[in-house]
């Protein structure tokens, strides 16, 4: 996997994710464990590394109850989840347990006797987290804080997380955006055919603005979003209101798609198509209307079997179109661009911006194009900002652009305006 997330760490939040979809009101618990080594391990050969490593997870398995699961996330990090935890008190003996038995004696490794102390961290949904990715940096958080302050062991607490004053007021502002507070809004950026010269989808694009009326820029609102444990409820509201957007469009008359981000560790929730036929349903429009533009798709285990497959299954199911937002950068190629099945590729701007100037690029962009053609894969390239580029692009075959060339991000009636004054769409009638 192609990824500098610990694939252990992808196992702990597929089981998370799963034990709080099916906790039926009972908390899942999150142990983090860290092991701190003496010095002396540092000079031991490889292979003995090795076996402290295989000797500390049987060390940890011996303590776990029949139903409880362990991940390593490397060679000194593990990551414990407990199901069906009735009170923060299990967590606590269970991290008091692993100190005396690791802190009071040392580990036996073929006749070596060597010192490991051990630091935890634990979490509890829902307190610590309401979806499978929070808890677990919850409980990696505690942790830490642990390990600096010499504590031994730590239940989370969100002073832990202590905000600068202008995040502290931030987030305040975000919480209150979900209910009545400064709205977040949906802005829409035209993808443009390269061939009709047509705008037939557009990507919803988050913008918000705190009480002071300045503008937050968005990796910082998914940031605050994803500390403040928000993630689930803001993705209910993203799915409502990306609806809402195609119902408006299209009593304008517009018969324009509509695609929205969805980052590979959403796709870690269950409940995710439920919450997308929701909104769906609640609007009364085709499903393949929405396009799901998945980041971060190297983060993915989207093999058989996992939790990934089966939500990726039922977002086809419902028939709503996929696409890969960063391809190019990091993902895996052609055999996993198969499985996941996807209706578009978009090209990441970091290879388009130089695509004049830069031959690797264009090399790279004209493979791109060709491997997703020969899959039926529509392209889009991302940040086209110049006819030059765009006529290039043409060339390679590209079948859509976005970017400043024609369009940045735009309020929903300003977006609307543009598409006819561009393409002078007459009102059709609108559809009830």
């Amino acid at each position: 996997m192609d990824s500098l997330i610990p694939t252990g760490f992808l196992s702990a939040l597929t089981e998370v994710s799963a034990r709080m979809a099916g906790s039926e009101g009972q908390g899942v618990g999150v142990i983090s464990l860290y092991a701190q080594p003496d010095a002396a391990l540092y000079r031991l050969p490889l292979e003995h590394l090795r076996r402290f490593e295989r000797a500390m997870e049987r060390q940890i398995r011996a303590q776990l109850r029949s139903h409880d699961s362990l991940f390593a996330v490397d060679g000194k990090e593990w990551l414990i989840v407990l199901p069906r935890v009735v009170s923060t008190a299990v967590l606590t003996l269970g991290m008091l347990r692993f100190e005396r038995i690791f802190n009071e004696n040392p580990l036996v490794v073929d006749g070596l006797d060597l010192p490991v102390r051990v630091v935890c961290g634990a979490a509890i949904s829902p307190d610590h987290g309401q979806d499978g990715f929070h808890l677990l940096q919850s409980a990696r958080i505690a942790g830490l804080v642990a390990g600096r302050s010499d504590c031994g062991s730590l239940l989370f607490e969100p002073s832990m997380e202590r905000s600068a004053p202008n995040i502290a007021v931030l987030e305040r502002d975000l919480r209150t955006a979900f209910s009545g507070g400064p709205e977040l809004e949906l802005w829409l950026q035209p993808k443009v055919h390269l061939y009709s010269a047509e705008c037939r989808s557009a990507e919803a694009l988050l913008r918000w603005r705190d009480s002071m009326g300045e503008s937050v820029p968005p990796p910082v609102v998914i940031g605050l979003i994803d500390r403040l444990g928000l993630r689930h409820r803001f993705n209910r509201w993203l799915f409502q209101q990306a609806a809402q957007v195609l119902h408006q469009l299209r009593m304008e008359g517009l018969k324009i798609d509509v695609s929205i981000n969805l980052s590979a560790t959403d796709l870690y929730d269950a409940e995710v198509p439920e919450l997308i036929g929701q909104a769906l349903s609640t609007w009364n429009l085709e499903a393949g209307r929405l396009c799901l533009e998945i980041t971060e798709t190297s983060m993915m285990d989207e093999t058989a079997g996992s939790n990934v497959s089966e939500v990726l299954q039922r977002l086809r199911q419902l028939g709503v179109a996929l696409s890969i937002d960063d391809f190019g950068t990091g993902f895996s190629g052609m055999s996993r661009l198969k499985r996941l099945a996807v209706q578009e590729v978009k090209i990441d701007r970091s290879f388009v911006i130089d695509l004049l100037t830069s031959a690797r690029d264009r090399e790279i962009a004209a493979s791109i194009i060709d491997l997703s053609h020969r899959l039926d894969i529509e392209v889009t390239a991302e940040g086209v900002e110049d006819a030059n580029t765009a006529e290039l692009l043409a060339g390679m075959g590209c079948d859509y652009i976005q970017g400043f060339l024609h369009a940045p991000a735009l309020p929903l009636a300003e977006f609307v305006a543009w598409v006819r004054a561009r393409e002078g769409i007459g009102r059709e009638p609108a559809q009830t």
